[in-house]
């Protein structure tokens, strides 16, 4: 796309806004959903229509009455403001548009959403009378640290000793080595670095890790001495916790060979872990300390039944019963039958685990199995128990079975007897694959009150728990790196301010990318962590749920520009206050679980102020009983902006491409909704659930400093359900609205048949044919997201 010129912008900022919304709630096209919400404000939607017919005078009083009128919502008191402004740019007159986005700025009784629009629309309008694109691409990047010339200069390689002193010719075998020689610099010069600070160049090569690598508040440097551990350049160091096992042979016993199936007796192979020297065998299923078996960098499957998909529970036995809703029966001791006869022949197996959704499917959890009756066709299993009981028909598959050790790339770890069998994948030459068995199950690095400290480009590997630990401290950067092969988290982030994460690769984890905590809740004060420009897919491997790319928790953080996908649960999970969710690309996620989102909030009315704005949500149809939507407001969840995203094939079964539980006060607006099972899904509570459950929340709304941040909060005992649903176009979907209930507050949202291109909304022209030229209130971006070349990010 070519940088907008002055006179196309203009043109597009007298057209893009509500002067574009002219086939309004009337549509009625066919083919186009018939479910389209009715306008709370006609006013609205007729000012609209007369602004893009060019009848300014109309539209100009018709939006200044609404603007005026003290008994119109703030929402559309809010979106008659903008439209003035729109007419005034109609007119050429900038002034007056820019004097009108003023006022809708610093008036306090408007809608946070719209107040910060006008403040972007002074700055956007700014830079076009300047002859420049109305978006600066740089002003919604992070502002990542310039480093200095270092005034020392250390290195690492592999074939460090000793006797080294850290110089090119004498290097550090380890980061260790490193780490201590910055140490005694420091203390050489009183306990502070000269300007400039350390580098630490890592060469390529692999570098085996037994220990967590610490670093604590004497390792910090400053903004002005920085201590960077970084590749050294056009090099790819990697630390690596995992034992390579090379001596495989056919199996020895006879007894065990017999047991296989004879299609793959003579192919399974074994090795001996005690003779390899590994002692810690960890764990079947025990999260972090688990070990995987990776064969030339690919996860080999834990020998399971069945090999693909989930079985299903039979009758459920157990005797302490109980119901949900007086109509879901359930138990929570674990007894159930088993559907077919083949679990009956794993009586002697001595550590079966299943994994299952065993009352609902958003939750999972693996189970040992005490014993298998195959008269009776039953599994009773050993506390503790699942979670939420246990039901009929849920879905489950078992692992670690010798027996069913069948199918290419299975692998077994016998725990008697130490030793492991492998049935190697097609077309590999064993003798020349590396095939490595994961073992350290701590954090490969633990920043601990580090401040100002970098990892630039460094590859982390093959570890049963999680990649890097960053607790408290201020400023520390993970920039370029590549975590994988991780049984756990790849980056947990804990407390402290500003640290960042970015470019960074992180894929093939047990568990999720990102865990960001910062920032006080109670005190609304942010912790500016950022997680921009990074690929985060083939995640949450072995924990299947509620581990996604990013966890934010806290206040005031942001994840932009990232692409998250292949992900068999939700993408984001947030938690808190004041968060921002920007220009990122989520596809083909939650394509497991069930009740989720790509993006998923839960559970409290005063997780405010998270902003979710021009993000790709694609591919997003899973679920079973309920579905997946690419955003899921879960549980009460209020005070939520979602604007400028665009939904391409989301929502399934009873959810949209937006799914309300409960909250309100969201406002959804200004977004593309392509080929979608429905635009907007809500589950209204109704008053009285509404107010039951926000009891123990209205202490903190009633003081400071919810109440003062949140002035809307005096009202939240009021208008259950009601959220602000504007400016949105639903191309192609089967439902526009799934159960509104008529009452939300919606104006100038339009539904066509056609599908529209959704990179035709980042173009100054027409998104679709005469009839719906000009839908969109306001160009897309949808060029500016995912992420973005910088030399900081690891190049795929």
């Amino acid at each position: 796309m070519k940088p907008a010129t002055r006179k196309s912008s203009n043109e597009r900022r007298s057209f893009n806004f509500l002067t574009v919304l002219v086939i309004v709630a009337s549509i009625t096209t066919a083919g186009v959903a018939q479910d389209m919400p009715k306008s709370s404000q006609p006013a609205l939607d007729a000012a609209a229509k007369a602004l893009a017919e060019g009848r300014l005078d109309a539209a100009s009083r018709e939006f200044q009455t609404i603007s005026e009128e003290p008994s119109a919502p703030a929402c559309m008191r809010g979106l008659a403001m903008l439209g003035l402004a729109e007419v005034a740019l109609a007119r050429k007159d900038f002034d007056a548009a820019d004097a009108i986005w003023k006022r809708l700025a610093d008036d306090a009784t408007m809608l946070r959403f719209h107040r910060e629009t006008a403040r972007r629309l002074i700055a956007e309008t700014k830079r076009i009378q300047q002859g420049l694109p109305a978006r600066d691409p740089d002003a919604y990047r992070v502002q990542l640290p310039t480093l200095p010339e270092p005034a020392v200069t250390l290195h690492v390689a592999p074939m460090g000793n000793g006797a080294a002193d850290g110089s090119a010719t004498k290097p550090f075998r380890t980061l260790e080595g490193a780490r201590n020689a910055v140490r005694k610099l420091k203390e050489d010069h009183g306990g502070s670095l000269p300007k400039g600070g350390v580098r630490i160049e890592v060469a390529g090569g692999n570098y085996a890790i037994q220990r967590t690598f610490n670093l604590t508040s004497e390792d910090s440097g400053t903004a002005e001495a920085p201590i960077i551990y970084q590749a050294q350049s056009g090099q790819s160091p990697v630390f690596r916790g995992g034992k390579r096992i090379t001596k495989w042979r056919p199996i020895s016993n006879a007894l065990l060979r017999d047991k296989l199936e004879p299609s793959v007796r003579d192919k399974v192979l074994e090795s001996d872990l005690k003779a390899a020297g590994v002692t810690d065998w960890g764990d079947a299923t025990d999260l972090r300390h688990r070990p995987e078996l990776f064969a030339n960098g690919r996860p080999q499957t834990l020998a399971r039944w069945p090999n693909e998909g989930f079985v299903e529970t039979g009758d459920i036995l157990g005797k302490d019963t109980f119901k949900v809703w007086n109509r879901i029966e359930g138990c929570r001791d674990g007894k159930f039958r088993y559907l077919g006869d083949r679990p009956g022949w794993w009586r002697d197996e001595p550590d079966v685990r299943l994994y299952g959704y065993w009352f609902w499917d958003w939750y999972e959890q693996y189970q040992k199995v005490g014993s298998i009756d195959a008269d009776a066709h039953t599994f009773t299993l050993l506390p503790p128990y699942s979670n939420y009981g246990y039901r009929k028909g849920q879905r489950y598959y078992a692992v670690n079975v010798f027996r069913e050790l069948d199918s290419p790339g299975e692998w077994y770890l016998d725990r008697r007897t130490g030793m492991i069998y492998w049935l190697p994948p097609k077309g590999i030459e064993v003798s020349k694959a590396e095939v490595v068995l994961s073992m350290l199950d701590e954090p490969f690095i633990i920043l601990n009150n580090v401040e100002h400290v970098t990892l630039l480009g460094l590859t982390f590997q093959e570890g049963r728990g999680d990649g890097i630990h960053v607790d408290g401290g201020a400023d520390c950067l993970v920039a370029g790196c590549t975590i994988r092969r991780f049984g756990g988290d790849a980056i947990i982030v804990q407390g402290g301010r500003h640290h960042g994460v970015f470019g960074c690769m992180m894929n093939t984890l047990g568990c999720g990318g990102a865990n960001v905590i910062g920032g006080d809740r109670e005190k609304l004060t942010p912790g500016r962590h950022y997680v921009e420009n990074c690929t985060v897919s083939n995640i949450s491997r072995i924990k299947r749920t509620y581990t996604p790319a990013v966890h934010l928790d806290g206040c005031g953080n942001r994840v932009a520009h990232n692409l998250f996908e292949k992900i068999p649960s939700s993408a984001l999970r947030i938690d808190g206050n004041e968060h921002l969710i920007e220009l990122n690309v989520i596809r083909d996620v939650v394509q497991e679980s069930d009740d989720q989102g790509g993006l998923d909030m839960w559970g409290n009315p005063l997780a405010r102020g998270v902003v979710i704005r021009w993000n790709q949500w694609s591919d997003i149809r899973g679920g079973t009983a309920n579905g997946a939507a690419g955003v899921r407001l879960d549980d009460m969840i209020s005070g939520v902006v979602i604007h400028g995203n665009i939904f391409e094939r989301c929502g399934a079964v009873k959810f949209g491409g937006v799914q309300i539980h409960g909250g309100q006060e969201n406002v959804v607006d200004g977004n593309l909704f392509v080929d979608c099972f429905a635009g907007i899904s809500f589950s209204r509570w109704g008053q009285k659930r509404w107010l039951e459950s926000i009891q123990r929340f209205l202490p903190q709304a009633g003081r400071p400093p919810y109440s003062s941040r949140y002035p809307e909060l005096a009202g939240l005992k009021e208008n259950a359900d009601v959220n602000i649903v504007t400016r949105n176009l639903f191309s192609h979907c089967e439902s526009v609205f799934l159960r509104d209930g008529g009452i939300e507050r919606t104006a100038l949202n339009a539904a066509t048949a056609r599908a529209i291109a959704p990179e035709s909304v980042s173009e100054d022209k027409s998104a679709g044919s005469e009839q719906l030229k000009q839908i969109l209130f306001e160009k897309i971006p949808s060029e500016e997201m995912g992420p973005y070349p910088h030399p900081w990010r690891i190049r795929q």
